[in-house]
């Protein structure tokens, strides 16, 4: 399929929404540990808010990776992994999306480690400056900048975000290549397209030169409560994905607040306590933490005869990307996986359908239900390269559609929304 083609039919305009400060309950008591943003923080009583809790930090030792870090070095909107104890921090470490020089800057636009940024709040921040950056991933793959604070110059610049184009000791990291022909990996096994990492390093000539890498881990949030935005929500709603990587089971126990099972979709601004269960992150409590106007990104549906040859995935010809977070169910696995009627769920994201899901489905069923880009000739429209032997398509041309039609094994009919 001609990708440039299809990015003209599905450009999105998306922006994500999230609660405000004021909307956000205030418990009495929190222990435990909580991975979210920096609010209300006030560095003259050294109190702050994280995922809704007022907290004490006048004993916490803040720190960044191995760097000490005090109280006053933090900002609102930094994103932090917190120990509590009866609302007390012990310990506090800064998790920034990425760290390094500031080597442009033109009003509300700006660049670090060769990545183009914007923020309305950078202040007097100028080039040669040193900073921590945290951003949230938007529905539509974009970062979304939330804090900006200056930092001092240490020895290591940090980058965070999804692998691309892994080979030869190299790949993309927010279309930044990454060399790390002589770095310690953590989790190596797991370093796959895909795969969430942490890179530490130096830049050199627009190219992150690795000393360190971390693979997450997902055995590391057992008992973690997190904030973030639901980026993909499987059509039962026993799968969603949190900040675009962490995928979370949803279970008859997950218990709601603020919302029900039925509200969990993409765009979401949601906190998850997380337990570490059988191999996979479970949700222990969902908490819905917006009004419910959140923004909406594209997400596929499609059952067809797959198809995997030399590492492709493809159904009628469309390609398919499988990466290290596609979840596999009923026995399937990429060795396997030609030839069989599938389902797959996923997103549309940079020009490519990324499978988050894929099952097993009955081929015998006389209805199919699609979602995606109602393509082709507008007098024989073609959904996911299907064509309708009724008209039922026509009206749908150039529509990014989620519809159910009959289906007799070849031809769509009597597609409706």
């Amino acid at each position: 399929m001609n990708k440039s083609i299809l990015a003209l039919c599905v450009a999105l305009s998306l922006t994500a929404c999230r609660s405000s400060d004021d909307n956000q309950s205030i418990s009495n008591s929190k222990t435990g540990k909580l991975d979210g943003q920096v609010k209300q923080l006030s560095v003259s009583n050294q109190t702050l808010n994280v995922n809704g809790y007022a907290l004490r930090g006048s004993n916490a030792m803040v720190s960044y990776r191995d760097v000490p870090m005090t109280f006053d070095q933090l900002g609102n909107g930094m994103r932090v992994q917190a120990d509590a104890i009866d609302n007390n921090i012990s310990e506090m470490k800064l998790d920034p999306s990425l760290t390094g020089e500031v080597t442009y800057r033109n009003g509300n636009q700006f660049t670090v480690n060769g990545i183009d940024l914007t923020f309305d709040s950078l202040g007097q921040i100028q080039a040669g400056d040193w900073v921590m950056v945290t951003t949230y991933p938007q529905v539509d793959g974009s970062m979304d900048v939330v804090s900006v604070q200056l930092m001092p110059q240490i020895d290591f610049v940090e980058m965070e975000g999804t692998v691309t184009s892994l080979q030869d000791r190299t790949f993309r990291l927010n279309n930044v290549l990454v060399d790390y022909s002589n770095a310690t990996v953590h989790n190596e096994y797991d370093l796959k397209n895909g795969a969430w990492v942490e890179v530490f390093g130096d830049m050199v000539a627009n190219k992150l030169v690795a000393s360190e890498i971390d693979v997450t881990d997902y055995s590391k949030y057992d008992g973690v409560e997190i904030e973030g935005i639901l980026t993909w929500v499987n059509s039962d709603k026993t799968m969603i994905q949190l900040n675009n990587h962490l995928n979370v089971a949803v279970t008859d126990r997950t218990e709601f607040d603020d919302g029900k099972r039925e509200d969990l979709a993409v765009g979401r601004w949601v906190e998850v306590e997380l337990l570490f269960r059988d191999g996979r992150l479970v949700a222990d409590e969902i908490e819905f933490e917006d009004d419910g106007d959140f923004a909406k990104g594209k997400e596929f549906e499609v059952e067809g005869r797959a198809d995997y040859q030399n590492g492709v995935f493809t159904i009628n010809g469309i390609e398919i990307e499988i990466t290290y977070n596609t979840d596999f169910d009923d026995g399937l696995r990429p060795g396997n996986l030609d030839g069989k009627w599938v389902e797959v769920e996923g997103r549309y994201l940079s020009e490519s359908f990324i499978a988050h899901e894929i099952e097993r489905e009955d081929e015998d069923d006389d209805d199919i239900e699609l979602e995606g880009p109602v393509l082709g000739d507008k007098q024989n429209p073609t959904l996911w390269g299907y064509s309708a032997n009724d008209g039922s398509l026509d009206k749908y041309h150039g529509f990014w559609v989620d519809l159910d039609c009959d289906f007799d094994g070849t031809y769509l009919s009597d597609c409706d929304d």
